[in-house]
């Protein structure tokens, strides 16, 4: 049975997968997912901004998760790229993989709504996205509970006790042509079978509507009930015309009657195949519990879950509990743990021991993968030159694609936000940081295929324009803000909108000036034209409180400020403190647009200004 789904995956399961070869995709992906060692994901999707959903820099994690929720519900994805690695046995030399990349167009199935925001669909189309597929050969889905129903209607579990429910009340016509054109078609079977076995072995029914067809039906099953050889069904004579339906009446021997039901059987578990589509892969992903490696995936996850599982939970600490439910193998973030690694830079630091540098200049995707595959090609080639003793970082990796998944051989189909090999450069990157980091731990086996040494990592993804460096979707996980050894981080609140970066950071500067005074640094992180997040030592705390408090208290013997509200400085901890409180209590009172007095939160909207600019 192997070797024969083999030979159907070499002709037909290119990496670009449609409904035209879905099905034998899914056998390849059902059969193997669960020995691979990991799989990674990536999406496109139709749209990621509603106007009213704007990323503001006070959001909590449980507030961005709503707006997110909401963007995921709304749009569409287009393209569902999953990588499978499986880790080929080279004892402690270099980590081989085979590579199998499915690159799917996933199109909603009838009754859907499609909708399309610009500026995702013109980012598409810059980067080559083939809209033609996926309109004309994008692959169904169908959600859990709909899966379900689907598979009771067509395929109902004999074994179990059927509900009673009172038998419905037979048809009864009411207008005189209805009752003369079935009592005619009623004739012409019984004449038709009273030819017994000389005569043919079906009957064409003359055609009617589909009200009609039901009663004669019930007509036929009731006047033939005790004629075990009598069979009746509905059939589409052109394939292009499926609206178009005859009934046929049969004459059936006891064997021809059994095929006949095994033919039905098996067409109807064609169609319910056909229906699932890309829910035959997602089921399988998620049975197989392997970990899921992505890049910046939290949307990635809220897409697949929204439109492939159910409606996303309304609160983050339920979708926490589902994402632990659906994947216990865990979710790796390439973004989050390639921040973590750093490497020597040639240098002391003041202790006279080597200083360190992040191995990764840039986090994009792209530059990672760059970085990864270059570092791994030049490990290979020293140690192949036999000089392996001289590697810094044994990071070996070697990466073959099995046969019919060797689209991205090619440079010219190595595309950027093709969702397959986004997750092809994603799922590399992971086998190298994963072999990185255990080299790095001192581990005397690098040949170990675990993930365990990533657990500081797992379930963590990033969260951008925050003051929160990201959000773990443990199950029953707490997320803290970020927080910098040795420094003090405050909000300050309501400088007037003609305020330049060196008018804010006057305000924390000695008064009166003192010459030859040294005034402690202050960094400021623009939020909008009137409110920004400083920073400053912790041994320089009571000096740049000061400082700030004689300042507020000249401008407002001046006058100048409007109100009690301005220039307000507040611990960020205490702010977000209080902001995760109040997004609690308005969950528990199922009020979340309800605001705690005192917070502004409109006032931390990010709009793309020129201070924004500034400060970059």
């Amino acid at each position: 049975l192997v070797a024969k789904r083999r030979r159907r995956w070499s002709k037909s399961a290119a990496m670009n997968v449609t409904k035209e070869n879905i099905d034998a995709a899914c056998d390849e992906f059902e059969l193997l997912v669960s020995s691979s060692s990991f799989v990674a994901m990536d999406l496109e999707m139709t749209g990621i901004h509603l106007p009213d959903c704007k990323e503001l820099l006070d959001d909590t994690p449980s507030m961005r998760y709503s707006k997110m929720r909401r963007v995921a519900s709304r749009f569409n994805v287009v393209q569902v790229g999953l990588t499978m690695f499986h880790r080929v046995d080279g004892g402690n030399e270099a980590d081989e993989y085979v590579a199998r990349t499915f690159n799917v167009y996933t199109f909603p199935a009838q009754g859907h709504q499609i909708t399309l925001e610009g500026g995702a669909v013109e980012f598409l189309v810059k980067n080559g996205m083939d809209w033609n597929m996926w309109f004309r050969d994008g692959v169904p889905y169908l959600r859990k509970g709909a899966a379900e129903d689907l598979k009771a209607k067509l395929l109902p579990d004999t074994g179990s006790v059927a509900p009673v429910v009172a038998p419905a009340l037979p048809m009864q016509l009411d207008r005189p042509e209805d009752v003369a054109l079935c009592a005619e078609t009623l004739a012409g079977v019984a004449a038709w079978w009273d030819l017994g076995a000389d005569g043919p072995k079906e009957y064409v029914l003359p055609a009617c509507n589909a009200y009609l067809r039901r009663y004669l039906y019930q007509e036929c099953e009731r006047i033939y009930a005790e004629k075990e050889e009598f069979l009746v069904e509905s059939r589409v004579p052109d394939p292009a015309k499926s609206w178009e339906k005859e009934m046929v009446a049969m004459r059936l021997s006891a064997e021809e009657r059994e095929a006949a039901s095994a033919a039905k059987l098996a067409k109807k578990k064609e169609t319910y195949r056909a229906r699932l589509g890309f829910t035959r892969m997602w089921a399988a992903l998620t049975a197989s519990k392997r970990p899921i490696v992505v890049h910046n995936g939290l949307f990635d996850l809220l897409f697949m879950c929204r439109h492939l599982h159910d409606d996303l939970p309304t609160s983050l600490d339920g979708f926490k509990d589902l994402i632990g439910e659906l994947f216990p193998g865990g979710i790796f973030d390439t973004r989050n743990i390639g921040k973590k690694i750093t490497v020597p830079d040639g240098e002391e630091n003041e202790d006279g021991e080597p200083s360190r540098r992040p191995m990764f200049a840039e986090l994009r995707l792209d530059r990672i993968f760059s970085v990864c595959k270059s570092e791994a090609e030049a490990a290979v080639t020293t140690a192949a030159e036999g000089a392996s003793s001289k590697l810094c970082h044994d990071t070996r990796v070697v990466v073959k694609f099995a046969e019919g998944h060797g689209r991205y051989l090619d440079p010219t189909k190595a595309i950027l936000h093709e969702a397959g090999y986004d997750s092809y450069i994603t799922a590399f990157s992971f086998a190298f940081m994963r072999r990185m980091i255990l080299q790095q731990q001192g581990a005397s086996d690098l040949g170990a295929a675990s993930v365990e040494h990533l657990a500081d990592c797992k379930f963590v993804l990033p969260l951008y324009r925050t003051f929160f460096p990201g959000v773990c979707l443990a199950p029953g996980s707490v997320d803290t803000i970020s927080h910098t050894t040795n420094e003090q981080q405050h909000l300050l609140v309501g400088f007037p909108a003609t305020y330049q970066t060196s008018d804010v950071l006057r305000l924390f500067t000695a008064r009166p000036v003192v010459e030859g005074a040294v005034n402690p640094p202050v960094s400021l992180h623009w939020i909008n034209e009137t409110s920004g997040c400083v920073r400053f030592s912790d041994a320089d705390t009571a000096v740049v409180l000061a400082n700030f408090d004689a300042h507020r208290l000249s401008l407002a013997s001046e006058g100048v400020l409007a109100d009690s509200s301005a220039l307000v400085l507040t611990p960020l901890q205490e702010y977000m403190r209080a902001k995760v409180e109040e997004t609690a209590a308005a969950a528990d009172n199922n009020e979340s647009g309800k605001k705690r007095p005192g917070l502004n939160s409109s006032a931390l909207e990010v709009p793309p200004t020129k201070k924004a600019k500034e400060n970059s």
